[in-house]
């Protein structure tokens, strides 16, 4: 950043000319298509520009400042736009970059006529609060700073009440971030590039950004996704619902009288009082989705076209110096190496855009192949609040091929490798039902698990330095995933859940503050305790549940696995002998064996026992929790 720029010293092709607002309409309706199909937009919404400041991210939101002036109804993803919000990262890693993005944020305001604000970085995380090393001094100084910078552009769109982002790359940027993947060894998966449309990075564990908050949305008076029908629909469902009934037996049924729908639940829990081996039903959980998604718009324009919008359209623009420094980051060098050295025709920009294409249509090729195969299979059982699994996974023989030709064996070779990754894009997605990881294991690592759930798929001729299981099958675990065979009369069903925690691996935990109570005068109308009655901000727990409190303890409490040594102390808490079998068959029937173990449970940080006394031992430790926290704030002040 710096001094705004308005004559560009390098023009890469000079007949580039500037984006029109119908070429830019297209990019974005064919980005920006809708999450949620069923949903009928009715509420306008904002969508999030992040601007840098340079001559792409300009061009970007005079781009979409022109698109919104020519269409006040246009539609991005689910919602109509209701305004555009610039959001201008200050990563603060020089002097006078505070100043310069007020700059910037200026001159969005006055000469495009957009909204904006800056968000602060703080490095607190990376080099501790009091500064001990300089950030541009750290070994991951790129990563460190995309991962703030994300959660800064996610929580300001959050504080706006957004889910769409738009960033500015575009082509050259895609070239560059293919090329650096080139260089450093990835495989064809890796050498797609950067996806137009994504779930916004580096946020996995903030509610309302990565993939969360559609069912808070749902409990909305007025919901951003309304996913009720409208009246045309529901007269046409009634309409159908009457064609289908037939009033002969409607009302005999009616005469004789119906058996409640909900007399069966109540025979479970008959039974269970009884003693009987049936465990009651669970109560079903929402599943989340939602979120900020990420739009690139831009992608299919190359950089010289963005410098000729900036400059037919008279509209400034900032250099930052930094990303000239070839010693700074890997693409600040992969950008002066391209620039300023002639490179191979295979790496140049024509080259590698077009590997990057072709990658992505074999990557498509196999997902549309894997989505095929994943219809077939059966899932027998699945159980949310256990996070557990029974599924059965079809066969895949591979097709003959006629042995008096001489590519016979390759062609069944090159057969069985494809049928082989086709088979690990599937269990890469019977692992994201149930993994804790953010990141599920790489395909060319799931080689023994694909032999062993797809024992037809274990050729004679494969590379025998491969793993590769040949036997009765056996459980196994991968990516915090553990798959047990269920061996029957049916064929093998496999059961797929959370693997044990690992004896010498920090259990997973979270920790909730304290709700203050408070002493109120007697009254005979009130009660003498007064609790606050909101709920505890949403955290993520092992990566799979999303939790929140609403607690009337006078202590803190905490999420942590359900540990075999806490199983007297939860069944003594429930007191009553039916609510205790409950429990028990609850965890036989639907977390078998160390499955239970994986299960979050609420602990208390601190002994509340006085709360089963009475109500003067309560008081008694209320005040002591009191004393103990004023000893401790007066100790910090005196310090």
């Amino acid at each position: 950043m710096g001094t705004p720029i308005t004559v560009t010293t390098r023009i890469f092709h000079r007949t580039a000319r500037a984006v029109s607002n119908d070429e830019f309409v297209a990019a974005v309706q064919a980005v920006a298509v809708p999450r949620f199909p069923r949903a009928r937009p009715h509420i306008m919404r904002g969508v999030g520009l992040a601007i840098s400041g340079g001559v792409d991210s300009m061009a970007l939101a005079f781009l979409c400042n022109r698109a919104k002036l020519r269409d006040p109804w246009l539609r991005i993803s689910d919602n109509l736009i209701q305004y555009f919000i610039c959001l201008v990262v200050d990563h603060r890693l020089r002097e006078g970059s505070t100043e310069e993005a007020k700059n910037v944020v200026r001159v969005l305001k006055e000469r495009i006529g957009l909204k904006a604000e800056v968000l602060g970085i703080s490095w607190d995380e990376f080099v501790g609060k009091d500064n001990a090393i300089s950030p541009k001094d750290l070994p991951n100084l790129e990563t460190a700073a995309r991962q703030l910078r994300y959660r800064s552009l996610g929580n300001g769109c959050r504080r706006w009440d957004m889910a769409s982002l738009f960033a500015a790359h575009h082509q050259d940027d895609q070239y560059e971030t293919v090329l650096m993947r080139l260089l450093s060894g990835h495989g064809y998966r890796g050498l797609r590039g950067m996806r137009a449309a994504t779930d916004i990075p580096e946020c996995y564990d903030l509610h309302g950004l990565y993939q969360s908050g559609f069912v808070d949305d749902q409990l909305r008076r007025s919901p951003f996704y309304n996913m009720n029908p409208t009246r045309h629909q529901q007269r046409h469902m009634r309409r159908n619902l009457r064609d289908d009934i037939d009033y002969h037996l409607l009302q005999t049924e009616m005469y004789r009288g119906l058996r409640s729908n909900t007399q069966p639940f109540f025979d479970e829990y008959d039974e269970i009082a009884r003693g009987s081996k049936r465990a009651p039903p669970l109560q079903p959980l929402d599943v989340e989705d939602g979120g900020i998604q990420i739009y690139r718009p831009l992608l299919h324009f190359g950089k010289d076209r963005l410098i000729a919008t900036c400059l037919e359209n008279d509209i400034p623009w900032f250099e930052d110096h930094t990303n000239t420094d070839q010693t700074l980051t890997l693409r600040n060098a992969v950008r002066y190496m391209s620039r300023n050295h002639d490179l191979p025709v295979a790496l140049q920009k024509p080259a590698i855009l077009r590997l990057a294409e072709v990658c992505e249509n074999k990557v498509a090729r196999e997902e549309a192949a894997a989505e095929r195969f994943m219809d077939r299979v059966v899932i027998h059982n699945i159980e949310l609040n256990a996070g557990t699994a029974v599924v059965e996974v079809p066969s895949m023989p591979l097709p003959r091929f006629p042995t008096h030709s001489a590519a016979s064996p390759a062609r069944r070779q090159k057969r069985l490798e494809q049928y082989r990754r086709i088979a690990a894009l599937m269990i890469r997605k019977l692992i994201a039902i149930v993994t804790p990881e953010r990141e599920i294991t790489p395909v060319g690592n799931l080689d023994y698990l694909v032999s062993l759930l797809f024992p037809s798929l274990i050729g004679d001729d494969m590379d025998p330095t491969r793993p590769t299981h040949r036997g009765p099958p056996k459980a196994y675990v991968i990516c915090g995933v553990h798959f047990i065979p269920l061996i029957g009369d049916f064929p093998i069903r496999w059961l797929i859940s959370r693997a044990p925690h690992a004896s010498n691996v920090k259990r997973p935990t979270q920790y909730f503050h304290p709700l203050h109570t408070r002493l109120r005068s007697r009254h005979r109308y009130s009660n003498r305790w007064k609790f606050p009655a909101g709920w505890s901000p949403w955290l993520l727990f092992d990566g799979r549940y999303w939790v929140r409190i609403k607690s009337r303890l006078p202590t803190g409490v905490c999420v942590e696995p359900f540990e075999p040594e806490h199983q007297k102390g939860f069944r003594e808490g429930l007191g009553d002998d039916g609510a205790r079998n409950e429990l028990a068959l609850k965890l036989k029937r639907y977390a078998p064996g160390k499955v239970r173990y994986t299960l979050p449970a609420i602990y208390a940080l601190f002994d509340v026992s006085y709360l089963l006394q009475g109500e003067n031992h309560f008081e008694r430790m209320v005040r002591m929790l009191a004393e103990e926290e004023a000893s401790v704030v007066v100790g910090e002040m005196g310090g």
